[in-house]
């Protein structure tokens, strides 16, 4: 008998008798032990996503918390109300798909408000008695069917107090059981069933509790209805087919009694089990017969991955980053690790290039679109300056002026592409507008433009000042139906910029002049007066100390002030932290 021979039967002999006697002893310790920690481990991954889906549900009841604090559900008037629960639920159907409206609110008489056209009347469902009836800061009502479009859903029912503490109304928030049903199939247990019910059996998803008929699923939720508690814990039953069955609860937070049930049946849940023990039979059968010819093989077994390994490297070298799927190693060795590493290295450096290629294609592409959008307002310009000498030459004199104003006016707006302009500048668009304006209402307008002289040293974001000029106009003197003046001022006052544009028009009452006001603090559009975006943008590039202030007297006049820092240079794009 040869030596090779020798040290490859007592090698074997070695290795069958170890690892017999190891076999037989893992073998118990796992059946007890890892039962012991599926259920543990199982048990907590259930409470963990119980977990997470009362963190879902309370963000839904924060979002609700929110929303009854707004100033129409606080006054329950009825027309803002109408109007703020359609553009909420407007808002909400157009960025999350709710077609037939979310949210409804109304008075503790029941009557809600879904939009202009649609209402509902609650007042005999039991979870709106409970909610107005106890101290409850919300209440989740049982599955039913929504009154706007019968789709199934549960309802939260968030009482509305007013400065006084007493209840005025209420705003229920829709939750659609379909959503639950898909967080609840989104759960891989072991090709289990996740459903959510609560302490009476309802069932909050609406998806099938797979290979369970009704009957079998109505012996189900009684078997499983008595033991569920406020803890997290394990129910096991048999089916009338005599398949053994586990189930896994947890309650859910913020839900007033929802669970969270993940069922499969106890032949999955040991199966990982199972098959480690047959594989480690497996593997104590095939060791003998590996271990005997291992010897002759072993250097082979390490010569060729290396093997392989320097063709893909060659593949490389010669410029072909695609390398075949062959490379990749399901071993776990260091080669193995060093091939996958290697080809996982080749992908990115591909994926890489391709990128780099796209980009320069994108580039030249933006540079084109730089170059078109270039020529197009030279061509404007020469147009209009083309247009403007033709009518001098007819002696229309005033046609001339205007056109001439038009042009400095689309000048100064397009700016070639700047964001930044000087302060002189943004006065002189803003008198070329009042100058075209002037023309079209001459009879109604006049208006009075004056600036520091050390103000032409300073920029600013350019366009802010026309719109409010236009809302004097429009808003202020045009409604006065009797000659007004507009006035711009511009003032340096230590290390701001102040532009103030005042009129003589008609004013705003107290109560239009604190919606305004408000929409301008909140960050909420004011319909017709165009304000909120130009006091957006200061503060966006400037910092939220500056902005917009509006003052005004009914039948006496308005004056809006821009306050914006003394800054002489700035860069496109660039925002001011603090210019102090």
């Amino acid at each position: 008998m040869k030596l090779h021979t020798k040290i490859a039967l007592l090698f074997s002999i070695c290795i069958s008798f170890a690892f017999s006697c190891l076999l037989f002893m893992v073998r118990d310790r796992i059946l007890t032990s890892n039962q012991i920690g599926l259920e543990n481990l199982n048990t907590q991954i259930v409470e963990s996503k119980a977990n997470e889906i009362g963190s879902w549900l309370n963000q839904r009841i924060s979002e609700i918390r929110v929303i009854s604090q707004t100033e129409a559900l606080r006054t329950m008037e009825t027309k803002s109300l109408q109007t703020f629960i359609k553009r909420l639920n407007q808002n909400v159907g157009e960025h999350y798909g709710n077609e037939y409206g979310t949210f409804a609110a109304g008075t503790t008489n029941g009557l809600g408000y879904v939009s202009d056209e649609l209402t509902i009347d609650i007042s005999k469902r039991s979870y709106f008695q409970h909610a107005m009836s106890t101290d409850e800061e919300y209440v989740i009502s049982t599955p039913l069917l929504s009154k706007t479009d019968s789709l199934p859903i549960t309802l939260i029912c968030y009482p509305i107090y007013n400065d006084e503490n007493k209840k005025i109304g209420f705003i229920n928030g829709a939750i659609s059981l379909y959503k639950l049903s898909e967080i609840t199939e989104g759960i891989d247990f072991y090709n289990g069933t996740s459903w959510i019910m609560d302490s009476e059996g309802n069932l909050y998803s609406t998806n099938p509790i797979q290979g369970i008929s009704v009957a079998e699923l109505a012996n189900l939720v009684s078997h499983i209805k008595e033991p569920i508690s406020k803890n997290v814990g394990i129910y096991s039953f048999k089916e009338e087919k005599g398949k053994e069955q586990v189930v896994f609860y947890s309650p859910i937070p913020y839900s007033n009694g929802w669970s969270l049930c993940t069922m499969t049946s106890l032949k999955e849940l040991n199966l990982h089990t199972q098959h480690l023990i047959y594989t480690i039979l497996v593997i104590w059968i095939l060791v003998l017969a590996i271990s005997i010819i291992s010897c002759f093989l072993f250097s082979r077994t390490i010569t060729a991955p290396i093997y392989k390994l320097s063709k893909a490297m060659q593949l490389v070298k010669d410029g072909n980053f695609v390398l075949p799927k062959q490379v990749i190693s399901n071993k776990k060795d260091e080669l193995a690790f060093l091939a996958n590493n290697f080809y996982t290295m080749t992908e990115q450096i591909s994926s890489l290039m391709d990128r780099i290629k796209e980009e320069e294609v994108a580039k030249r592409t933006a540079e084109f679109q730089v170059l078109q959008s270039q020529i197009n307002p030279h061509f404007l310009y020469n147009t209009l300056d083309n247009l403007q000498w033709r009518a001098y030459d007819y002696n229309a004199i005033e046609l001339s002026e205007m056109i001439e104003a038009l042009s400095d006016f689309f000048r100064i707006s397009l700016s070639d592409g700047k964001e930044f302009i000087s302060v002189i500048k943004e006065i002189e668009h803003v008198r070329s507008y009042l100058f075209i304006q002037q023309k079209r209402y001459e009879d109604i307008l006049d208006f009075r433009i004056s600036y520091d002289p050390d103000v032409s040293a300073y920029v600013t974001i350019k366009l802010i000042v026309q719109p409010l000029v236009e809302n004097a106009l429009y808003h202020g003197i045009k409604p006065k139906l009797s000659p007004g003046i507009i006035a711009v001022r511009v003032l340096r006052k230590e290390d701001t910029i102040q532009i103030i544009v005042q009129d003589d028009g008609v004013g705003m009452s107290p109560a239009e002049l604190k919606t305004l006001l408000r929409s301008l603090e909140q960050d909420a559009p004011c319909k017709g007066y165009g304000l909120h975006n130009i006091h957006r943008r200061i503060q966006m590039v400037y910092g939220k100390e500056y902005g917009i202030t509006i003052t005004s007297e009914e039948q006496i006049g308005t004056t809006a002030t821009i306050i914006i820092p003394a800054v002489k240079e700035m860069q496109n794009n660039e925002k001011i932290i603090n210019c102090r």
